[in-house]
């Protein structure tokens, strides 16, 4: 290597290894400035955003200010150019158009479509009902006719007669197939028991709610079925101011789907009763068959011999004071309509009874030989004999207890004395005069039916 070469390469290296260490220097010198300028940099710019953030929270607090106070002013004035306007208007003269506005509403009420009336099922249900009842001309026809139309209104229904402290079944609807007489008869509830039927019991009032209502309700459902419903009522059957049975029914929906149930129940009940005290004064005639097409329909009892009437009897109607209302008969379910026929009672001798009105104590006159009548005295005769075994009959109903007692210790007329003369004064009522003044029917049948044909039974 020549020695030009040699410093040349010489030269090269200290200038390139003092241009690194002047790089190395400025470095230094650069970074000792930014540690110098930064910190204060930062604090300064800090304080400046800081200071920014307060400024701008005071003046957006003074812009909301003065948006409410102009907000205030604006609804002020607001309301009082709406108050000077309406003020013009109540007080300006509107005279001149009377006539136009007349004739506007009037056009705007003639153009309004009346708003169709809708018929109400469940009253004319009711109306229905109401015709029926009135076409029934026994006890047992008023009973079959409502329990059979309650059919549209309810899945199942029960008619109680009261015994003492016992309910027991008369007929029903909306049961199995397998009930027959014997088990309609067996059904027995307690009274005592905490159910729907205690409560029409006590109060003599309808009752209903939910099925879990009264807690012994449970022994109703096991007894008529297996079904338990959401919606029970029960609706007292008065006769005479007395509860001679009840009308039990269930539905499988709440109550509150059917709010009108409960006084529809109540309804054909009170009516079904006031049907049947008013049966000694409707005017005989031939007895009306319901043809209906009902889910039960009570059979009646095996009939006595017959009598030479024509037309059939009505028995066990309720009349006197009840402590049931008929005997038990078979609610059978039947497919086709079926006629409920009432047993007839064999005639009596024709003897006259005569009333001591004074001491109200009915005495066996002598005998009269049976006066010779026409057609038509004939039918008054057949239709007093009729209403005579109809009184006695329900008497004999309605005091089992007494009934056996008097004939026991013979002295049937002073345990049934109020009955009795309530029914002889009802005989002597409705009897034209010229009948029961020659005839002694009434007393006749006391002896035959409430004493056995033993008038020493009646202790008179």
């Amino acid at each position: 290597m020549s020695f030009a070469d040699y410093l040349r390469d010489r030269i090269s290296n200290d200038y390139k290894n003092l241009i690194i260490q002047k790089l190395e220097d400025v470095r230094q010198q650069t970074e000792e400035l930014k540690n110098a300028v930064e910190p204060s940099f930062v604090e300064g710019s800090g304080a400046l955003r800081e200071a920014m953030q307060n400024e701008l929270a005071r003046v957006q607090e003074i812009l909301s200010l003065e948006l409410g106070e102009s907000q205030k002013r604006l609804s002020a004035q607001l309301r009082e150019m709406i108050d000077q306007h309406i003020a013009g208007w109540y007080h300006s003269d509107i005279s001149q158009f009377e006539q136009q506005l007349e004739l506007l509403l009037s056009d705007i009420v003639t153009n309004i479509p009346v708003p169709p009336k809708k018929r109400n099922p469940d009253l004319e249900s009711l109306a229905a009902l109401m015709l029926k009842i009135d076409s029934g001309n026994t006890q047992s026809e008023i009973l079959n006719i409502v329990l059979t139309h309650i059919s549209e209104w309810v899945d199942r229904a029960v008619l109680f007669v009261i015994k003492g402290d016992q309910a027991g079944g008369w007929a029903g609807l909306g049961l199995d197939r397998d009930w027959d007489t014997n088990r309609i008869r067996s059904l027995r509830m307690d009274l005592n028991k905490n159910t729907i039927l205690r409560q029409v019991n006590s109060t003599g009032q309808l009752a209903y709610g939910s099925g879990d209502k009264y807690p012994d309700n449970g022994l109703i459902y096991v007894s008529i079925g297996t079904t338990f419903p959401k919606g029970v009522v029960a609706a007292p059957i008065n006769v005479r101011g007395k509860i001679a049975g009840i009308l039990y029914a269930d539905v499988k929906e709440e109550l509150s789907q059917k709010p009108d149930l409960p006084n529809l129940i109540l309804l054909a009940v009170r009516a079904a009763g006031v049907a049947i005290d008013l049966l000694p004064l409707k005017p005989k005639g031939a007895p009306v068959i319901v043809k209906e097409e009902p889910k039960v329909i009570p059979a009646p009892p095996p009939p006595p011999p017959p009598a030479p009437e024509p037309e059939p009897e009505p028995v066990e109607e309720v009349e006197a004071e009840p402590e049931e209302i008929v005997e038990t008969v078979e609610p059978v379910e039947v497919e086709e309509p079926v006629e409920v026929e009432e047993p007839v009672v064999e005639d009596v001798t024709d003897v006259e009874a005569e009333v001591d009105q004074a001491e109200g104590t009915v005495i066996m006159p002598a005998v009269r030989p049976a006066p010779v009548v026409t057609e038509e005295d004939q039918r008054l005769h057949d239709d007093a004999k009729r209403f005579a075994r109809l009184l006695v009959s329900e008497i004999k109903l309605y005091n089992e207890a007494q009934v056996s007692a008097g004939r026991e210790k013979r002295d049937l007329y002073e345990r049934l004395k109020e009955d009795i003369e309530r029914s002889r004064k009802m005989y002597m009522d409705r009897v034209p005069v010229h009948i029961h003044s020659t005839t002694n029917y009434f007393y006749e049948e006391l002896v035959r039916s409430l004493a056995n044909g033993d008038p020493t039974l009646l202790g008179m």
